[in-house]
């Protein structure tokens, strides 16, 4: 069964069309998502108060961009060989860099897209989310979206993030985690 919130909702899990009830209810009397607890957890999906944008989801603590590190402790933490020829040349090819810049930071904007773009903890979420079967995705422009994926604006190109719209969607997105066995827990950011 599918609610107007576009979540599945099922008998065989935790997302039952009384968990809604419930939640929705728990919501009301609290002001507060009703957030069952998964049996474990190996991430935090975090939320944080947007204002009328609804609550931001990140994976891990929300931050701004950390500084980039050299070229050289880029290619060692991501497997990029960068010592032989082939490499040598793969890399010109795809950074524009030489030997002689491995030393170098890595380019801001370079680092600050791949951070907002795939990396970060908005970034995270966003990825997590638009690969999991959570029903019907309702997206801007429709009456109640409730979780809205945002994928750059006309003010920020280059950033990916998730917002959920209310408190009830952050108890139906827990509830839903739980169903697809991901060991993912919600928690208010700070």
């Amino acid at each position: 069964m599918l609610t107007r919130r576009g979540f599945l909702i099922g008998a065989g899990g935790l997302l039952t069309a009384a968990f809604a009830k419930d939640a929705q209810s728990f919501v009301r009397r609290t002001a507060q998502p009703l957030l069952a607890k998964p049996v474990a957890v190996a991430e935090t999906m975090y939320w944080y108060d947007g204002g009328e944008q609804g609550y931001l989801l990140t994976i891990g603590p929300w931050g701004f961009c950390p500084p980039p590190p050299t070229w050289r402790e880029f290619f060692t933490r991501e497997s990029v060989g960068y010592r032989t020829e082939p490499e040598i040349h793969a890399i010109w090819e795809e950074y524009g860099i030489g030997p002689k810049d491995y030393d170098d930071p890595v380019d801001g904007w370079f680092w600050e897209t791949r951070f907002d773009l795939e990396k970060g903890p908005c970034a995270r979420a966003y990825r997590l989310l638009t690969k999991l079967d959570l029903g019907p995705r309702l997206v801007r422009g429709t009456d109640d979206p409730h979780l809205v994926f945002r994928d750059g604006d006309a003010a920020n190109g280059d950033s990916r993030w998730v917002d959920a719209r209310d408190k009830l969607t952050l108890s139906l997105l827990q509830a839903r985690l739980i169903d697809l066995q991901l060991p993912i827990r919600l928690a208010e950011g700070i």
